[in-house]
């Protein structure tokens, strides 16, 4: 099965998107990666110093923990080979798509995951991929159960709302099923995690807590309100021109399938500072559903499809990405941590120094 996954498509995928997030995007850590090395570090012998909200969201926390990385360069290096082996899982399981499977690329979250290296995005993002193509496949089974409960470990707010895009735009039949798969896992997930938060000494605030800070919910809706249009185009990208097309070639009941679904993330994301780099993880379902639409849509002529792909693709490499971060950014806001490729002739100094030498 591994071996039948590697053909063509799968091989194009991965190098486009190794261009976009190296040489179009640019990798970025973040921030605040060093605070979250020195946390990693010190995660289960800190006593009531641990408030910061990303720790709600622990993997990567953990396994620096776990192996005991010492340096920051180090946890670096686990951050970004943690984001590759996921591009590479997410590569081989967009077959499903086809020929068409290069168009999921040209959405914003790849935007998200080469300027957020240090968060966990990119397993939310893994996990959606293959809860969607399940669903789409007809396997309304147990290992959904799995898949979600991962998921909100992962992130628990990106849960809860794909929980209710994935209903609104997937789930025709078997609702039963899917309820019974969806909302267990996410209840039994957000127990583990606030027993794991409990275990840890997390005396933070959560983020259900942080929205009610003062001037959050104003400032989270005033950054969508300003740059309404910036928004959507940092979640959709080029593929937004897919997405008009559909609304406007299928019957009302799957546009406004579409349209609801839209509108669910847009309410979900106003809650929170971090606009488009939630909104294209919120999106991934609703970019994957528009993809598999007009992949199987009959009434699509050959020309209009290929006029379609080329102006969804060439519009994404030419009007750049506009993210709404705190302000539009054109470029990454992530500015302060280590260079990532300053970081990469380093290593490889170090690596062959004495062959060099």
């Amino acid at each position: 099965m591994f071996v039948k996954k590697l053909n063509t498509n799968f091989l194009f995928n991965y190098l486009f998107i190794q261009v976009l997030v190296h040489i179009v995007y640019r990798v970025t850590f973040l921030d605040q990666v060093e605070e979250h090395f020195n946390i990693s570090k010190n995660l289960f012998s800190e006593t009531g110093s641990l408030t910061q909200f990303f720790i709600e969201s622990p993997l990567l926390l953990i396994l620096g923990n776990v192996l005991n990385i010492e340096t920051l360069d180090r946890y670096l290096i686990i951050t970004y080979l943690f984001a590759q082996i996921f591009i590479l899982l997410i590569c081989l399981e967009l077959d499903f798509l086809g020929d068409y499977s290069s168009l999921f690329l040209i959405s914003g979250w790849v935007v998200t995951i080469s300027w957020f290296v240090g968060y966990v995005d990119i397993l939310s993002v893994y996990i959606l991929v293959l809860i969607c193509k399940r669903i789409l496949l007809n396997n309304v089974d147990k290992t959904l159960f799995f898949l979600f409960l991962i998921l909100t470990l992962n992130h628990y707010a990106i849960s809860l709302f794909s929980i209710i895009t994935i209903w609104v735009l997937y789930i025709h039949k078997n609702q039963k099923n899917y309820f019974m798969f969806s909302i267990a896992p996410f209840i039994f997930g957000f127990f583990i995690m606030n027993r794991f938060l409990n275990y840890i000494d997390f005396s933070g605030r959560s983020r259900i807590r942080f929205i009610f800070n003062d001037g959050i919910l104003q400032s989270s809706v005033n950054f969508i309100s300003n740059n309404f249009l910036e928004y959507l185009w940092s979640g959709f990208l080029g593929l937004i021109f897919l997405f008009l097309y559909l609304l406007f070639i299928k019957p009302w009941k799957q546009s406004r399938q579409y349209l609801i679904s839209l509108l669910i993330m847009i309410a979900a994301t106003s809650l929170g500072l971090d606009t488009s780099r939630i909104f294209s993880i919120l999106l991934v379902p609703l970019s994957i559903k528009v993809i598999y639409d007009f992949k199987n849509n009959e009434t699509i002529q050959s020309i209009n499809s290929k006029v379609l792909i080329f102006i969804s693709t060439i519009s994404t490499l030419f009007f750049q990405e506009r993210y709404v971060y705190g302000k539009v950014n054109l470029e990454s806001p992530n500015t302060q941590s280590k260079d990532f490729y300053e970081l990469v002739p380093q290593i490889v100094n170090s690596i062959f120094s004495n062959i060099w030498s």
